[in-house]
């Protein structure tokens, strides 16, 4: 027994430390280049979109639309969640 829990150890860091690397390293990168990141992606929608407008400033609208969105399928599944756990009367 105390050989599967040394092996179920082993893996699990095994497999941790890299991705815990590899995680650090994208983060730290996107950090830096962030600015470059976000003008290369409005000049490609710029160049395709028909209204050739940059998107950066568009950007607030998109993430405060994502956030209502995820507030009301959170409230959704709760009250789903709700309506299975009450005895209906």
């Amino acid at each position: 027994m105390k050989k599967a829990q040394f092996l179920a150890v082993f893996w699990t860091l095994l497999l941790a430390i890299p991705f815990t690397a590899l995680a650090l390293t994208a983060t730290a990168y996107i950090t830096d280049h962030l600015f470059d990141i976000s003008n290369a992606i409005a000049f490609i929608l710029g160049d395709t979109l028909a209204k050739g407008r940059d998107l950066i400033f568009e950007a607030e609208l998109v993430g405060l639309i994502a956030g209502q969105l995820l507030i009301v399928v959170v409230l959704l599944l709760t009250y789903l969640a709700s309506r299975k756990e009450a005895p209906e009367q």
